[in-house]
């Protein structure tokens, strides 16, 4: 999955707070020297020293801008993996894999894989989060989190219609000695019409995210 983990990291945390009774304006307090610096993370360039986030700006970064150190931290206050893979399960998700947080993917990369999924059960749980993004404000929270996506506007978001919407989740992998990477992309598309789609498109080795914009218009016009 690379960082399509943390749409259901995501999912798990809203269910965190809710039975912990914390609300999204919570805050944590971060000590820069303490978070990885040599990853993608948007966040570093926010403080000096130390700052106090919210769970809101934590899940903003981490689904939004795909920010490695936000995730970590939502791993290290509300839950490690397995929690995450348990909740998957208890939804009703059987082909969901988290293993791995980011640091220990950071610190060898070759674990990456260990979370992984189904494209598959990833738009069945895309389905989920549709039907359910209203039931609290922590799942309505994440829906406009993941409309305000900034990344891989290359991908899916490149083939669909100038009017149409999309709420989605990137992923990428580590690059190989040959410049190639993993690339994913996996959301719901709102057409102009009123309909809507989801997709989730999952490669290996790419050399262009155009191959998963190339894919998504296939299926689009399906």
């Amino acid at each position: 999955m690379h960082s399509v983990m943390k749409f259901p990291q995501a999912l798990y945390v809203a269910n965190y707070l809710s039975r912990k009774g914390l609300d999204l304006d919570d805050t944590i307090v971060v000590d820069k020297a303490d978070l990885m610096q040599d990853t993608w993370s948007p966040m570093l360039k926010l403080f000096e020293g130390k700052k106090a986030f919210s769970y809101a700006e934590l899940l903003e970064l981490s689904l939004g801008q795909s920010d490695n150190n936000a995730s970590e931290l939502l791993f290290k206050f509300c839950g490690k993996p397995q929690s995450i893979e348990k909740c998957m399960r208890k939804l009703g998700f059987h082909d969901i894999h988290i293993r791995m947080t980011e640091e220990q993917m950071h610190k060898n990369p070759a674990k990456a894989i260990e979370n992984n999924s189904t494209p598959a059960e990833i738009v069945r749980l895309f389905g989920w989060f549709y039907q359910h993004k209203n039931d609290n404000p922590y799942l309505t929270f994440i829906w406009k989190a993941m409309v305000n996506c900034s990344t891989g506007l290359k991908r899916i978001p490149a083939a669909i219609p100038v009017d149409a919407r999309i709420v989605h989740k990137t992923g990428t992998g580590f690059p190989s000695s040959k410049g190639e990477q993993d690339m994913n992309d996996a959301g719901i598309i709102f057409m102009p019409n009123g309909s809507h789609a989801i997709i989730a498109i999952f490669t290996t080795h790419s050399s262009s995210e155009t191959v998963i914009a190339n894919i998504a218009r296939q299926l689009l016009a399906q």
